[in-house]
């Protein structure tokens, strides 16, 4: 320990890192034991709440779609003519009733027998007339009975009427609620009452209407929503919008106040859909079920999450004071070792900085310090490969923009020129060898101008005259037709970039015939200038066309390159060193038809 204070290391990198390592870690068990068992108890909560929302939102999906299911079946019996007959059963003639009473109850068995989940069926007429239908009977009671009186005094008849053929649900009800049977259970033989979630409808004809109740078996509807709840340890239920319980696993618990938390608010938006409160010692969520109208509430008592806090808390205790000494012993050795490839790194980083380009480290470590020193090495090697590489660049640019000046001068054109002058001169005897020689006086100019980049119209002027030159020895036949945008006349362009592309279209394209056109233009687009140069000459095959694009690729070699001047590849080399490599040169051709260099170049700023 004292080894670690020593005052020749107080200054090392090695020392100072255990000293924080140190300092750090009491700060962090400190701080730890104090908000231990908040900060955990905190997060198990929030869990429960997340996983909560998630459970609440799947049991949401579950019950709409078996809500939408009910109101199917109800729908469809709706739509049973015999059912809607039944509004005026007191108008009927005595066998008609019987008949639509019949078919009425044979709609309500198939519908019981391919529903398994509805415990019955009722049906209520205005003019005091009811039938209901379980699995196992069928009653009917056609006077202005107690029965139904009391079902049209009930909240079920006032909601579902103002509801407008919409279905309703309720809770809290029972069957004995719904018994209009007149028969006497033995006596001792009443049973228990059995819990219904109740779907009811309205349905109206001319003044008259009726009420459709389904009763949906209280299991079948529990497993819906909680078929996985540990019913030892917490509660998960529905209440309605009274804050009764209507659907619970404990069966007694129906029509009792549910735990709702304060804050829920259903009406507010889809925002509020769940809400928690921690309560008497309970955590107390709650989601709105839209369609039901109802809170599915889940009780989750907080000894759930306390239980296992005191256990942790005295581990962390003794995790605390073990990895204090453990700590001060190993974080010496350990830092050293792990800061010895830093220090060579730092060697190697200062020697780098006396002119030593690509130095490397040997070092093959498998963490953070191994990345380190692995993109050290590649940044090293890419530096000196940049710098190189750039050398070559700048290398090659030279002796390219040297070959594309010189290459515009050359003996043979010279030759043809003069000599095209002095014919001029010897047949015609006309003023025109004045305009010959100034046009060659203008084509040369530009070769002499400083600098790589001119005008679109100087370039475009500088091929005027080529045009002119070569016409005086073709005899007029080459024909220039531009179409470029005056917008874009004034931006710069490299200096004799497409002189040696029309050159390639009079010489390659038009040598078989006495003349044509080259036709150039250039057009705007985005933040980019797309070329055309273009001539109806004999065009290329297929084969030849291939030829030539995969030479634009490769390259030429010397020897073509000393035949055809700068030609094509020195043109798309030019392009690319200057814009990158994805900007370039596209050759189009058809036999008889003519060939056209595409091309795209960046706007360069104006000057």
């Amino acid at each position: 320990m004292m080894r670690v204070f020593n005052k020749s290391n107080r200054h090392s990198l090695a020392h100072q890192l255990v000293v924080s390592f140190l300092v750090i870690f009491l700060l962090i068990f400190t701080l730890s034991s104090l908000v231990a068992y908040f900060g955990i108890l905190n997060v198990l909560k929030n869990n429960a709440k997340v996983t909560n929302q998630q459970q609440f939102k799947q049991n949401d999906y579950n019950l709409s779609v078996f809500v939408n299911e009910v109101d199917q079946v109800s729908r469809q019996l709706f739509l049973k003519a015999e059912l809607e007959s039944l509004i005026y059963f007191k108008s009927m003639t005595e066998m008609n009733s019987v008949v639509q009473v019949m078919a009425a109850f044979q709609y309500f068995a198939e519908t019981l027998s391919a529903n398994k989940f509805i415990e019955s069926i009722s049906y209520f007429g205005d003019n005091g007339f009811m039938i209901r239908s379980t699995a196992q009977r069928n009653d009917i009671l056609f006077d202005s009975s107690s029965k139904v009186n009391d079902f049209y005094q009930t909240r079920i008849f006032e909601k579902v009427k103002s509801a407008a053929q919409t279905l309703v649900w309720f809770g809290g009800f029972t069957d004995q609620d719904f018994n209009i049977s007149d028969e006497k259970p033995p006596t001792g033989k009443v049973g228990k009452p059995t819990h219904y979630i109740t779907a009811a409808r309205s349905f109206f004809s001319n003044n008259h209407s009726a009420t459709l109740v389904l009763n949906i078996d209280m299991k079948y509807f529990n497993d819906i929503y909680n078929h996985a709840n540990d019913k030892r340890n917490n509660a998960l239920y529905l209440v309605d919008d009274t804050g009764m319980i209507v659907s619970h696993g404990e069966e007694a618990k129906i029509g009792q106040a549910g735990a709702v938390p304060r804050q829920t608010n259903p009406a507010s938006g889809a925002t509020d859909l769940f809400a928690s409160e921690e309560r008497n010692g309970k955590q107390i969520m709650s989601y709105h079920i839209n369609s039901l109208g109802w809170l599915l509430v889940h009780e989750i008592p907080v000894s759930i999450f306390t239980k296992d806090i005191l256990t942790l808390r005295l581990i962390v205790v003794t995790m605390f004071i073990f990895s204090l000494a453990t700590a001060a012993i190993l974080s010496r050795y350990w830092i050293r070792r792990v800061t010895k490839p830093l220090n060579s790194l730092t060697t190697v980083v200062r020697r780098m900085g006396q002119g030593n380009l690509g130095l490397t480290l040997d070092l093959d470590l498998k963490n953070e310090l191994g990345i380190l020193i692995d993109q050290f090495n590649k940044m090293s090697k890419n530096i000196q490969e940049l710098i190189e590489q750039k050398e070559t660049i700048q290398e090659e640019k030279r002796t390219i923009e040297i070959g594309a000046l010189q290459s515009q001068i050359n003996p043979h054109f010279f030759y043809n020129s003069l000599n095209t002058i002095k014919w001029m001169a010897i047949m015609v005897k006309a003023d025109n060898i004045v305009e010959s020689i100034t046009t060659l006086g203008d084509y040369l100019q530009p070769m002499f101008k400083q600098g790589m980049l001119c005008t679109i119209r100087e370039e475009i002027e500088y091929i005027e005259n080529y045009i002119k030159i070569m016409n005086n020895r073709m005899a007029g036949g080459v024909k220039l037709d531009y179409q470029i945008s005056p917008e874009v006349l004034d931006y710069p362009i490299l200096r004799f970039l497409l002189q040696p592309l029309v050159e390639n279209a009079i010489t390659h394209g038009l040598k078989n015939r006495t003349g044509g056109t080259v036709k150039i233009t250039a057009t705007e687009e985005k933040n980019q200038i797309v070329w055309s140069i273009s001539d109806n000459g004999e065009g290329m095959s297929e084969a030849k066309l291939q030829e030539e694009r995969d030479s634009l690729m490769r390259g030429n070699n010397e020897q073509s390159q000393e035949k055809k001047g700068i030609g094509l590849y020195n043109t798309n080399r030019r392009i690319q060193l200057h814009f990158g490599d994805h900007y370039g040169i596209k050759i189009h051709s058809k036999p008889q038809e003519g060939t056209e260099l595409k091309f795209k170049l960046p706007k360069v700023q104006k000057t």
